[in-house]
């Protein structure tokens, strides 16, 4: 009797620790999100790289969860064979594309399903096409390829250049001994006629003291020179005055001859008789033309049969 007892209390923590277990497992499947009283269909896709995809991963069609990868096989060609469940309720095509993509910034992968119009319902266990996507970091490689290209050229440029640089280090430091020697050369002869060149400074600064003197500089003699000038121009102005006031004093005498009657202007300016016989002679003129327009005869004698007018009048 205690021996059954005793059983039935084995039995009993057995039972209880088997009913734990079912427990724990289908909690710790609903905590993964799946639905256990959902009925799936398995089907797989072949990919070469499947990198950062773990199981539990959602498979999505249009962005909506229809599913979860299931198993992940390596198979050969060291190509990876993806295992996911997909919701009985969802049907997909012989055209349903499996792509490989990313689900968010932080490299978080997916299985995104695209299905088209395809002619036949697969079926389970049927496998899909599929592709991947290229992600961020892919994107961001292709897009600097261009720029690696570039930076390749350049340091190509930099190496050429560097090249040429060191072939004319040679010339260039046999350029810089030329002026280094020409720069001694030039040392020594100062250094030998450095009494001469001082010389030539205090000859250069006598010069300036005596150019620059009060009594005998430059500034003296200037003066003198403006002095003069200005003498020699009002010598000038004043005979070129005298000039014109003679010329002036001359005009105004034969002026006043010529009111007063003086002299042949003053005779003909103060005197009709001039104007009085010119107006006769004009007249005269006058009458002179008229006779000889109305009788040419008296004053020209002029015939063509003038010898024979001649033997008549005899």
């Amino acid at each position: 009797m205690a021996l059954s007892l005793s059983l039935s209390k084995e039995i009993k923590v057995g039972l209880l620790a088997l009913v734990a277990g079912v427990i724990l497992y289908f909690g710790f499947q609903y905590l993964k999100g799946t639905d256990l009283m959902a009925v799936q269909r398995e089907y797989h896709a072949v990919y070469n790289n499947v990198s950062g995809l773990k199981k539990s991963n959602p498979v999505k069609i249009n962005g909506v969860q229809v599913g979860k990868v299931a198993n992940l096989t390596l198979i050969s060609g060291n190509r990876v064979v993806v295992t996911f469940d997909i919701e009985r309720q969802y049907r997909l095509n012989d055209s349903t594309r499996a792509i490989f993509a990313s689900a968010s910034a932080l490299g978080d992968k997916e299985i995104q399903l695209i299905v088209g119009n395809g002619t036949r319902l697969l079926t389970e266990g049927d496998t899909l096409i599929g592709r991947t996507e290229p992600g961020m970091l892919d994107i961001v490689a292709e897009q600097a390829k261009p720029i690696v290209r570039d930076l390749d050229t350049m340091l190509v440029n930099i190496n050429t250049l560097v090249k040429q640089m060191q072939k004319l280090s040679q010339p260039l430091g046999g350029t810089l001994q030329n002026l280094q020697s020409t720069s001694g050369k030039l040392d020594n002869i100062l250094a030998q006629n450095q009494a001469a060149i001082r010389g030539i400074a205090n000859n250069l600064n006598s010069m300036s003291a005596a150019l620059n003197d009060p009594q005998t500089g430059v500034k003296p003699l200037m003066a003198k020179l403006n002095a003069a000038g200005d003498t020699l121009s009002q010598m000038q102005l004043a005979e070129t005055v005298q000039k014109a006031n003679a010329s002036i004093a001359n005009i105004n005498k034969l002026l006043g001859d010529i009111n007063q009657g003086q002299g042949s202007l003053g005779k003909l300016a103060k005197n009709d008789s001039l104007y009085n016989n010119l107006n006769r002679f004009s007249a005269n003129l006058d009458s002179l033309m008229v006779d000889f327009r109305q009788r040419p005869k008296r004053y020209v004698h002029f015939s063509v049969f003038g010898r024979k007018d001649k033997e008549k009048k005899k």
